[in-house]
């Protein structure tokens, strides 16, 4: 009997439609597959559900652990209601049902619009399909920023969580009211800052009275929301710098609603992309003010007179995330300073979670920049000199397993891209044929194209990386000649720091004003 995957998806747009379409339901969708099965005696494998998940999104958690099982050779059948249900996106169509399962031996089948790779006529189907299936999910993502545009410059509060000293009204969830409990905190914040107090002051302050931080609060109040940087950080429930820093630039604690500060890439690319400043919605006086208009100018003047040197600096440090605390494992930052003539450059590094505000770690002092690097070049140096063997370090060995593998992709791209025109040629011919009308052929036109303008992107994508990848091959026989005649360096670049250094632990200070620095090197 063959083993079968069931998977079952139901998108929040979807979810919506229930009401009116019960056979929407993730419910229904199962046990209709579950029947399915029965009916023909096939043992069920696994049912994977993601609820929730649009079509076009390629990270649905369920939907990649059924292609792992699918790649492992544990599945023979993959069964869903239909097309749309495994993908909206042509490209992952193509890419899986058309190729993947194919050479992993699988087959697709989909109930309800009769999709099954084992017929014959699934082949010019499953293209018409992928193409309404995408140009529905564009049409949904253009309605749906339309709306959200329209209630932004209307004022209403579109996001899902308010701003920390802010509650969403219970009454109308597209409006911010006080929240009691933790708006002095906020108020507190900015009469320190105006006061003259900096942000590791306000921190040890705020950490000292107890005070939880606005994730802590928000996870004890029962609310969904996440902060992977505060999850992932030694200052669990704790406040830090940075979350000082976001509080006294949030132009919101003046009454104005501030929104529209990022976008998704496209209806397929969930990453993010940040909106200039002056292009930003604001709308002034949509809520009651926590802070007053007089505060908020001097918190403002006062922040733009501390800017830090290092955020307009183009100069990327020799070790930088390189470095890192032997005691909690956490990054090394780096204060950047000068000389009162503004024409000597110093640094030092300081752990990440004492310089945050956290100040449990036990690693408190800084280490000079130039202290640490002269203690690389001195073991760096010592190490050349003991051995003496610069004949056997091999630089391209790091670059040659990467571009093979891009020079892999690029064929299978290309293969992909004829493959496509191809299809478009032959469609042509059946309809000049008379095998498929006009109408459909168009609609045939416009998903080939956007397959194939898909594939050229990546295609010029790769291309670029061989092309990086090849010219930083080169660059590392130039500093094995280097290396060949000199044997000894005098200063430590970033091209010394990648080659040689893996990483490098710093311990904190004994009673000797010692400390231990563990360099661990790639040699």
């Amino acid at each position: 009997m063959p083993m079968v995957g069931i998977y079952c998806r139901l998108s929040v747009e979807d979810r919506n439609k229930t009401d009116s379409d019960p056979s929407a339901s993730i419910q229904h969708q199962k046990a209709m597959l579950c029947d399915y099965c029965h009916e023909r005696d096939w043992t069920i494998y696994d049912i994977y559900i993601d609820d929730g998940y649009s079509g076009i999104d390629r990270s649905r958690p369920e939907f990649n652990r059924l292609l792992r099982d699918c790649e492992n050779g544990n599945i023979d059948i993959v069964l869903c209601k239909d097309q749309s249900r495994f993908s909206r996106d042509t490209v992952v169509i193509e890419q899986f049902i058309n190729d993947k399962f194919l050479e992993w031996g699988i087959r697709f089948i989909g109930i309800a619009d009769n999709a099954d790779t084992d017929s014959e006529s699934y082949s010019t189907m499953r293209l018409f399909t992928s193409a309404y299936n995408e140009m529905y999910v564009k049409d949904i993502s253009a309605k749906i920023r339309r709306t959200l545009a329209y209630k932004r410059e209307q004022g209403q509060f579109i996001g899902s969580f308010a701003p920390y000293g802010y509650m969403i009204d219970p009454n109308d969830k597209h409006r911010l009211i006080i929240d009691e409990e933790t708006a002095p905190v906020v108020r507190l914040i900015f009469d320190m800052y105006v006061s003259g107090y900096g942000y590791r002051k306000i921190v040890q302050h705020l950490n000292n009275d107890g005070i939880i931080s606005p994730t802590e609060y928000k996870r004890q109040k029962g609310s969904k929301y996440v902060n992977k940087n505060a999850d992932s950080s030694n200052a669990k429930g704790l406040w830090t710098q940075c979350t000082i820093s976001r509080i006294l630039a949030n132009e919101m604690y003046t009454g104005t609603l501030v929104q529209g500060k990022s976008h998704h890439i496209s209806y397929k690319n969930k990453k993010r992309k940040k909106v200039e400043p002056e292009d930003w919605i604001r709308i002034p006086d949509a809520h009651e003010p926590i802070i007053d208009s007089d505060t908020w100018s001097r918190t403002q003047e006062r922040l733009k007179s501390h800017t830090r040197v290092g955020r307009v600096s183009k100069e990327l440090s020799p070790l930088s995330g390189k470095v890192r605390c032997a005691c909690c494992g956490r990054p090394m930052k780096r204060n950047v300073y000068y000389n009162k003539a503004k024409t000597i450059k110093y640094y030092s590094l300081q752990c990440a979670t004492y310089k945050t505000g956290a100040m449990n770690c036990p690693n408190k002092s800084n280490i000079s920049g130039l202290v640490l690097e002269k203690r690389i070049l001195d073991e760096l140096n010592a190490i050349i000199e003991k051995y003496c063997q610069t004949d056997k370090i091999e630089f391209g060995e790091i670059y040659t397993e990467q571009l093979n593998q891009l020079e892999a992709d690029l064929a299978k791209l290309n293969e992909r891209h004829s493959s496509a025109e191809q299809r478009l040629v032959s469609m042509y011919k059946d309809k000049l044929d008379g095998i498929i009308s006009n109408e459909d052929y168009i609609l045939f036109r416009q998903s080939l194209n956007n397959e194939e303008h898909e594939i050229s992107e990546h295609i010029n994508s790769i291309n670029q990386q061989i092309a990086e990848c090849r010219e930083r091959k080169k660059n590392t026989e130039d500093q094995k000649a280097v290396i060949d005649k000199y044997t000894h360096f005098n200063e430590l670049d970033r091209t010394v720091a990648d080659e040689f250094i893996d990483y490098i632990e710093i311990g904190t200070l004994n009673d000797n004003s010692e400390r231990q620095i563990h360099i661990h090197w790639k040699l």
